[in-house]
């Protein structure tokens, strides 16, 4: 992993690697400086071009699963490359430094600037989309 991105958890799937500008459904939970967890009442327009297909709300935070192309188009830089290698199947949690994130800019009302962000990422297959 490059400077800025740890990976605190890594289960491997059992699926074949995920390749870059491949579209893959996921879920994410995001936490805010490790401890508060980001909650969205619809599908994050930071987060780009995401097709929203479910948000739960639980205990832990918000788990959006949709589906994102595997790029930086799609995901900002740190997710992208914390994605990097995981197979179909797999879940990893991250930690990403804000100059891979959304750096002092943040995102209005949602991620504030200079946040750190804990992600966990479910990869649970390939998506065909035009």
């Amino acid at each position: 992993m490059p400077p800025g991105v740890t990976i605190l958890e890594d289960i491997i799937g059992k699926g074949p690697e995920v390749q870059r500008h491949r579209f893959y459904r996921m879920s994410l939970s995001i936490w805010l400086n490790q401890r508060e967890p980001l909650i969205w009442s619809q599908s994050p327009r930071f987060m780009a071009f995401g097709l929203s297909d479910t948000s739960q709300i639980s205990e832990d935070g918000c788990v959006l699963t949709t589906d994102y192309r595997l790029d930086r188009e799609f995901l900002f830089e740190g997710l992208c490359q914390g994605i990097q290698g995981m197979r179909i199947g797999g879940k990893r949690i991250l930690r990403i430094a804000p100059f891979l994130a959304y750096r002092n800019q943040g995102v209005e009302k949602i991620i504030p600037p200079n946040a750190s962000l804990k992600v966990e990422i479910i990869i649970h297959g390939e998506r065909k989309i035009p």
